[in-house]
Order: structure tokens, then C-alpha cells, then sequence
């Protein structure tokens, strides 16, 4: 009795599950409505704690780590310090690789740019002989477009008529809007990074509160699953995020050596943002194939289809046996799981569902798996006890 109880309990909590699943899937147009409305409210917030979350990674690495030994000294004072010290180095890393990132990638982009602005005139020259062999197939020449007349004066009034009406109003009313859209995305910025800061000095206190009002207001038995899948995620994903940060830190080193080897240009910017844009599992890597592509089409156009090769190669080997091995095996899933998740992420919700899709596949499938295994276990122990 006790054995078919359990099982049908089992089997109602993964109906449930599955209709959950599907009505959110049939609804994401509500779904995502009803996010960005609480997103306009408590995005600052939101923000803050996803900062801390990710500099606890760092600053547990430091406090089990690198000042073990204060933590675990005699000394009480020594003790309170490790907490500040561990949080200040965490940030000191944190806007260091910002920094870096910028000192390498600004410099880079200054100096393309003054390349281009440098071969522009020859581009042009060329760009002016493939449209006259491109007219000359037609039986058309580039001087047979100077018959077409254009009604300039025309073309003024009405660019003065637009300028005057309420398009211009229309278009300093956006460049205002945007202004201050920046402004207080910055404002956010900093207000997300105090509040991280905050928790992350206080997180044992905000963490032993939040559990009383779980153990308060929920039973017993919903609120040690509650905590159990809140540990569980929280270690699923910051497993996730240190292979998502290993895999990009190999890619990018991986794409300099291979630039550096076949001579293409700008090996260290292109390296910098493959590397900063693979930090979106699986896709991200091909937003850094076309800026690469296109800084080197400037400079050297048959390198940039070499590149291409290079690059769609090196993607292959880092999505088929790199990115699945590192990132699978530091959440605990297998390639092939890792690699369905980011795809069907990737469809869901664009960029935002595949960064997400990996560490919450692997929450579910944890949690799946030990159902099966409640369930395996439980109709083994008949057959057991008969025996």
C-alpha cells in the first residue's frame, strides 16, 4: 500500500510538472508581459542580486581558498577580516577584468577605425570600378546616370517642411529619451552593485532570514524541498558559471593562438570579444564570428573567408567537445543534454533562454533523476522483502 502510494504521489507531481510546463510554454506572450512588468520594478534589485550571485563565486573561492587560514585562525579579529578582505579582492577582480577588457579592446577598435577612415578613398575607387563592370553587364554606364534628373529643390522643401512639423520634435523627443535611458540604466549600474555589495556582506544573516520565513509560512515537508532545490540551484549554477567562464577563457585563448598562427590581423581584440561573447552558450560565439569577419574584410578580404573557416571550424571543436564537456560535466549533464538545452533555451527566449537553459535543465534533471530513483528504490523494496 505504502509502495503504491508513493509511486501514484510520484506520478501526479510529474503530470503536474508537465501541464505546468506546457501552459507556460502555450502562454509566453503573458508570461513575458507579466516579467517585464515586474522587471520595471524591481529590475534594480533583480540586478543587484544577480551581481552578488555571481561575485559569490569568487568571494567563496577566496574565503575557502586563498584566506583559509584566517577564517580558521584563533584570532577573532583576523576572522571578521576575512569577509571584507575576500569582498574587496572579488571586486578588485571583477572591475579589473571590465578594464582589461576595455584597455584591450578600445585601443584595437581606435586603430581600426583610423585604418578604415585611412582606405576608404581606395575602397571607394574599387567599390566605383565593380559598379561600372556590374552596369557595363546591363549595357549601362556610370555616366548614363548623370541623365537622371532629381527635383533638388523639391527634395529641400520637403526636408525643410520635415524639420519644421513635428518630425524634428518627434526626433529630439527620442534622442531625450534615449539620453536619459542611459542615464538611468548607469544610475541602476550603481545601485544594483551597492546592493550586491550589501548582501554578499551580510549573507548569512539575509540567508538564515529568509529560511525562517520559509520555515514559518510553509509545512514542514514543502519547506525542506523548498530549500533543497534552493541549494541545489545555487550550486547548479554557480558550477555553471565558473565552466561557462573556463570554456570562454579557453576559446579565446585557443582563437589567438590559431589567429596568431595563420597571421590574421587583430588577433587580440578578435580573441577578446570571442571570448566575451561565448560566454552565451553555444550561439554567442557567432556574434563574435561576424565582428571578427568584418574587421578583418577591411583590411584583408580574402583573410576574412579564411577566417570564417578558421573560426567555424574552432566553433565546431569547442561546441561538439570542449563547451559540452566542461560545462555538462560542472552541472552535471551530458553533451548531448547540454547541447538540446541551449537549442531549445535559444528558441524560447532568444540569448537570455540559453544562458539560463543549461543551469535549470540541470536542476530538473537532478530532480528527475532522484524521482526515478525514489521510485526504482521503492518497487525494488517489495521483492526485497519478500524475498
Amino acid at each position: 500500500m505504502e509502495f503504491n502510494r508513493r509511486n501514484v504521489r510520484t506520478l501526479l507531481l510529474l503530470i503536474t510538472f508537465a501541464v505546468v510546463v506546457y501552459t507556460l510554454v502555450q502562454n509566453l506572450g503573458e508570461v513575458f508581459g507579466a516579467l517585464r512588468s515586474i522587471w520595471s520594478i524591481l529590475g534594480t534589485v533583480i540586478g543587484g542580486l544577480f551581481i552578488a550571485f555571481i561575485l559569490n563565486v569568487l568571494l567563496r573561492a577566496f574565503e575557502n581558498g586563498i584566506f583559509r587560514h584566517m577564517k580558521q585562525g584563533n584570532s577573532p579579529s583576523r576572522r571578521k577580516l576575512v569577509r571584507p578582505v575576500s569582498l574587496i579582492c572579488s571586486l578588485i577582480i571583477a572591475f579589473g577584468i571590465v578594464a582589461l577588457l576595455l584597455v584591450v579592446v578600445i585601443p584595437q577598435l581606435s586603430k581600426t577605425i583610423s585604418e578604415l577612415a585611412e582606405k576608404l578613398p581606395a575602397y571607394i575607387a574599387s567599390t566605383m570600378v565593380w559598379i561600372e563592370e556590374f552596369l557595363g553587364g546591363f549595357g549601362l554606364s556610370v555616366g548614363s546616370l548623370a541623365d537622371i534628373s532629381i527635383d533638388w529643390t523639391g527634395t529641400f522643401d520637403k526636408v525643410a517642411e520635415f524639420f519644421g512639423s513635428d518630425g524634428a520634435r518627434d526626433i529630439i523627443g527620442t534622442a531625450t529619451g534615449v539620453g536619459a535611458t542611459v542615464v538611468g540604466a548607469a544610475v541602476d549600474v550603481v545601485f544594483s552593485i551597492v546592493i550586491a555589495v550589501y548582501v554578499l556582506a551580510k549573507k548569512e544573516k539575509i540567508g538564515s532570514f529568509t529560511k525562517r520565513c520559509i520555515n514559518g509560512f510553509l509545512p514542514e515537508r514543502l519547506s525542506r524541498q523548498v530549500l533543497r532545490i534552493a541549494s541545489l540551484s545555487d550550486e547548479t549554477f554557480s558550477s555553471f558559471i565558473s565552466g561557462q567562464f573556463l570554456d570562454s577563457c579557453i576559446l579565446a585563448l585557443l582563437c589567438y593562438i590559431g589567429m596568431r598562427i595563420f597571421r590574421f590581423p587583430y588577433p587580440e581584440v578578435i580573441a577578446v570579444v570571442v571570448g566575451v561573447t561565448s560566454l552565451v552558450p553555444m550561439v554567442g560565439s557567432v556574434i563574435g564570428e561576424v565582428v571578427g569577419a568584418f574587421l578583418i574584410l577591411f583590411v584583408n578580404p580574402p583573410k576574412a573567408l579564411l577566417f570564417l573557416i578558421f573560426i567555424l571550424c574552432l566553433q565546431q571543436l569547442e561546441g561538439s567537445f570542449i563547451y559540452p564537456r566542461i560545462v555538462g560535466k560542472s552541472v552535471g549533464l551530458p553533451g548531448v543534454v547540454v547541447l538540446c538545452a541551449v537549442i531549445t533555451g535559444s528558441k524560447i527566449s532568444g540569448v537570455f533562454g540559453a544562458m539560463l537553459s543549461v543551469p535549470v535543465c540541470a536542476v530538473l534533471y537532478t530532480l528527475l533523476r532522484e524521482a526515478l530513483d525514489a521510485i526504482e528504490t521503492g518497487s525494488a523494496s517489495p521483492r526485497n522483502t519478500g524475498g
